[in-house]
């Protein structure tokens, strides 16, 4: 970087009134967010350090950063996992990523905690599953073990409550099949639940009950 380099021109993009496009030395160096302008001080004459170069930098770094990850968020919930490897994928230094998750979670915009009650609340309404299977779908989402095991208790109080899930599950998958004229087999019963994660306690006492039937 040249010394005693100057802002010789801040133009507002024609399409984005909150963007800028910032030239130095009468070439275009950088479109920039409206808000780093103001906390920058930038302004047309003012001279520019390569200290201030890389700030300007930086903070839009983190300004696309942080509009991706809302951005992302948009579509529905993510856990923090999904959102820092959504960012590594494009490219962002691990510092801007560090920096947008604090900030995303000082907003409260991602708790996973949070994020694994919606998550399963939404499974257990729209395709019943197992224990197992939902541990391994939040564990997949990066979410904290510990933060697993007391969300899925929640929903899961005692064994009774999955093998009521169960019964559930086969009761709609049996009334989808009678309308066909098809019987859902034992055994295709019990492929089922390990399909859907359920718990050994759940398939051994399923069984045991097709068993006596």
């Amino acid at each position: 970087m040249k010394k005693n380099q100057k802002i010789t021109d801040i133009q507002v993009k024609k399409n984005n009134i909150n963007r800028r496009k910032l030239y130095i030395d009468n070439e275009l160096f950088i479109e920039i967010d409206d808000v780093i302008i103001s906390e920058l001080d930038l302004y047309i004459g003012k001279e520019v350090t390569d200290e201030l170069i890389e700030k300007i930098q930086q903070k839009e770094a983190f300004t696309k950063a942080k509009n991706d990850a809302i951005r992302f968020l948009s579509y529905r919930p993510r856990s923090e996992w999904e959102i820092s490897n959504k960012l590594k994928k494009k490219k962002y230094p691990i510092f801007i990523i560090e920096e947008t998750i604090y900030w995303l979670k000082e907003k409260d915009l991602i708790n996973d905690r949070q994020f694994a009650m919606i998550w399963i609340k939404d499974r257990l309404t729209n395709k019943p599953l197992g224990k197992l299977r939902i541990r391994k779908e939040l564990y997949n989402k990066g979410i904290d073990n510990e933060v697993i095991e007391s969300t899925v208790n929640v929903f899961f109080k005692k064994d009774e409550d999955e093998l009521e899930l169960a019964y559930q599950l086969i009761e709609r998958r049996k009334n989808s099949l009678r309308l066909k004229n098809v019987q859902l087999e034992p055994q295709k019963i019990i492929n089922l639940l390990k399909n859907r994660g359920f718990s050994y306690y759940v398939i051994n006492h399923i069984y045991d009950d097709l068993l006596d039937q």
